[in-house]
C-alpha cells in the first residue's frame, strides 16, 4: 500500500518527469498541487501546506531564523539564475549601468524574494553600490513579514510603475509582457539595463564561480519525523531526474526543447561551468549558501548564519 504525500513545484525537465508520475518515489502515491510558483512559497512559509515542495531559498532562511520548526529541506535546486538579467529601465532611459543607480528608486516584487537579495548583493560587492543608497519600492506584501526599508507601491504592476516614471528601474525574475519587452528583447517599451548582459553574467561566473542559488526543496518535518528515509530517497530521485534531463540537453538527434541553438548554450554552459551545470547537493553548493546567508545578514533579514545540519534533514547531510 502506497503512502499519501502531496507536492507543489513549478514545471521543468528537472521535476515533470516526478509531476507526471514517469519517475516514481517507491511506496508514496504523490498528489500534485499546481499553482503558481509564488503561491506555493506563500503557502508553505505560512501554512506549512505540502509534505513536499518547492520553496524560496531566502524565505525559507528567513522562517529558520524566526523559529520554524515545521520545515526541513533537501539540496535539490530547482531554480538558479543569474539575476544581471532581470534589471531594467524604459528604453529612453540614460541608464546603462547599475552604477547610475545610487540614489534612484528600483522596484522589486518583494524585497525578501532571493532574485532580490542577490540583486542587492551584486550593489555591494560587484558594483559598489551600498543597497542602503538605492531608494527600494515592492508591489507585493512580504510573503513572511519583514522589516524593510522599501516603500510599499499602491501598484501592484511593477512594469507599469516603471513605464509611468514611479520607479526609475526595477528587478523582475518574470519576464516582462511582449507589448513591453518583445521575444527579441529589442525594440519594446522596457529594455535590459546592461547591454552586454549575457558576456556580464558569464563574467561574473568566472570571478566568483557561483551560479545563483533561487530554490530549494522543503519538507514538513512532521513527514520526515513519519518517514525518516524519505529526504534521501527523494534527493536520490531528483538527482537522478536532473542528471538525465542535462544529459538529454546535449543529445542532438533531436533538440529537448524548442531553442535552435540549444546544443551550442549546452556546451558553452559545459565548458564555463564544468560538466555538472547545475549541481545538487551541500558539498558543492555550501561556499555559496554560506555567501548567500551573509547577505541576507547584510539586509537585516537574518540575525545569525546556520549549519547545514540546522537547514538540511540529517539523511542529505553527506550530498
Amino acid at each position: 500500500m502506497s503512502n499519501h504525500l502531496t507536492i507543489a513545484m513549478s514545471h521543468s525537465d528537472r521535476t515533470n518527469p516526478i509531476l507526471t508520475g514517469q519517475a516514481s518515489l517507491p511506496s508514496f502515491d504523490l498528489e500534485v498541487k499546481s499553482t503558481m510558483v509564488e503561491e506555493i512559497f506563500a503557502n508553505q512559509a505560512a501554512h506549512a501546506s505540502y509534505d513536499i515542495a518547492e520553496m524560496s531559498l531566502a524565505s525559507y532562511l528567513i522562517g529558520l531564523d524566526r523559529g520554524e520548526t515545521r520545515l526541513t529541506a533537501i539540496p535539490v535546486f530547482l531554480s538558479r539564475s543569474f539575476r544581471h538579467n532581470a534589471l531594467y529601465v524604459r528604453s529612453d532611459s540614460e541608464f546603462t549601468h547599475p552604477e547610475q543607480l545610487r540614489n534612484r528608486t528600483i522596484g522589486v516584487p518583494e524585497y525578501q524574494m532571493t532574485a532580490a537579495v542577490w540583486i542587492r548583493a551584486y550593489f555591494r560587492h560587484e558594483w559598489n553600490v551600498p543597497a542602503e543608497e538605492i531608494n527600494w519600492v515592492t508591489f507585493r506584501p512580504e510573503r513572511i513579514p519583514v522589516e524593510t526599508p522599501a516603500k510599499r507601491s499602491q501598484s501592484d504592476d511593477l512594469f507599469e510603475a516603471l513605464l509611468s516614471g514611479e520607479v526609475d528601474a526595477i528587478m523582475s525574475a518574470r519576464r516582462p509582457p511582449e507589448t513591453y519587452f518583445p521575444r527579441s528583447g529589442k525594440g519594446g517599451s522596457i529594455r535590459r539595463l546592461l547591454p552586454d548582459v549575457w558576456q556580464d553574467e558569464r563574467e561574473y561566473y568566472q570571478k566568483n564561480g557561483v551560479f545563483p542559488i533561487m530554490h530549494l526543496v522543503s519538507l514538513k518535518q512532521e513527514t520526515v519525523e513519519k518517514y525518516p528515509d524519505l529526504p534521501k530517497n527523494l534527493y536520490d530521485l531528483m538527482d537522478k531526474v536532473k542528471t538525465d534531463s542535462v544529459q538529454n540537453l546535449f543529445e542532438t538527434v533531436k533538440n529537448a526543447a524548442s531553442i535552435p541553438w540549444l546544443w551550442e548554450a549546452a556546451e558553452q554552459s559545459a565548458e564555463l561551468l564544468g560538466p555538472d551545470v547545475w549541481p545538487y547537493g551541500i558539498e558543492k553548493n555550501w561556499k555559496q549558501i554560506e555567501s548567500f546567508m551573509q547577505y541576507l545578514q547584510e539586509d537585516g533579514l537574518i540575525s545569525k548564519r546556520f549549519s547545514p545540519e540546522q537547514i538540511f534533514a540529517a539523511g542529505v547531510l553527506t550530498t
